[in-house]
């Protein structure tokens, strides 16, 4: 669910997506924040930015479908 009137659907981007629209949302907020911008430009950014972090926040809680890799830390060594 997004926060953002005008926001997508926020739960199709693939992880590699929104981690993009993240760092460039922030390095936009930042350059607006330096050209001394209206608050509501900056504060309609910041609502866009904290539905990509609550995105990417629910997709770190949610199990990725037992697509786990199982690492055998004792592989190779045999019981004595």
């Amino acid at each position: 669910m997004s926060l953002h009137p005008l926001s997508d659907d926020l739960t199709k981007l693939s992880h590699e997506d929104l981690e993009t629209r993240l760092t460039k949302l922030t390095q936009r907020w930042y350059t607006a924040k330096r050209m001394n911008m209206n608050e509501s430009v900056l504060h309609q950014l910041d609502i866009m930015l904290q539905s990509l972090e609550q995105e990417k926040q629910r997709r770190a809680q949610v199990p990725d479908d037992g697509k786990r890799l199982l690492i055998d830390t004792d592989a190779g060594f045999e019981d004595k």
